[in-house]
């Protein structure tokens, strides 16, 4: 009977639902969140959570991030209320919405280690590109913007913000400055100290950006070295474990029963 009251009920909320939503005013999703977020974050985890999202190299609010974190954490809960009208077990799941809280941040931080092994990977180009725009080229604006474009990708997003805020009235040292905080290599840090040795001072191009890409150079063929270093290692363990152990016990066990049998 409880069954047949629930299955009616549910049939009733389906057929009428379609019609009482189009009574119900439109709401801007992204204001709802947006508000959301506002009254969740601080003044600190705000600024701390935009520089994250910087990082990743998304363009949107922290305080609609965070109202998409609550979104989702409260449609979760109320998903499971739901079930739980059909078998009560269902609200055990319960347990998990801190799970599902905390999954975009975790998405978030996967996006910006990403962004950095990427940035890392290319960095060593840039520079060889900048150094051969920078031969051809006097001038160190066009110079990145030709490097940018020759490298593409995240280098040409990265150089093109620089660019636009360079041309919105910033000092180029300073919207370099600004991108070295948004990408938070160590490598592309000395790179911009570099530039502006060049910028300031200037110090001779082309020749300090090719020494820059060969250190770069120079220290991946050093991670490689270190990286199959350890794969040796890793090989070693698994030859001890899987073939010499088997192979000492197969040798020694007729020996040992030998010396068990006389004993």
């Amino acid at each position: 009977m409880n069954t047949l009251a629930l299955a009616s009920g549910l049939i009733g909320v389906a057929v009428a639902l379609p019609v009482a939503t189009r009574n119900i005013p439109q709401l801007d999703k992204k204001e709802v969140f947006t508000r959301t977020g506002v009254r969740l974050l601080s003044e600190e985890d705000k600024s701390l959570l935009s520089l994250q999202i910087s990082r990743a190299g998304l363009d949107i609010q922290p305080e609609y991030f965070m109202g998409l974190k609550a979104g989702l954490t409260s449609l979760y809960l109320v998903t499971v209320v739901a079930l739980s009208l059909i078998s009560s077990w269902v609200l055990v799941s319960a347990v998990l919405a801190p799970a599902i809280y905390f999954l975009p941040g975790i998405w978030l931080k996967g996006k910006i280690q990403a962004r950095k092994t990427e940035l890392k990977k290319r960095l060593d180009d840039f520079a060889m590109y900048l150094s051969t725009a920078l031969n051809s080229v006097p001038d160190l604006v066009d110079a990145l913007n030709e490097a940018g474009k020759a490298t593409g990708g995240i280098y040409e997003e990265e150089i093109n913000t620089v660019l636009k805020e360079n041309s919105s009235g910033k000092n180029l040292m300073d919207a370099l400055v600004d991108m070295s905080i948004r990408t938070d290599i160590d490598e592309l840090n000395s790179l911009i100290s570099s530039i502006s040795q060049i910028y300031v001072h200037g110090a001779k191009a082309s020749d300090k950006m090719q020494e820059f890409a060969d250190k770069i150079r120079e220290g991946k063929r050093f991670d490689i070295m270190d990286q199959a270093g350890k794969v040796q290692i890793k090989l070693i363990l698994v030859v001890l474990l899987f073939i010499l152990v088997p192979i000492l016990m197969v040798i020694g066990y007729p020996a040992a029963y030998s010396l068990m049998q006389i004993m």
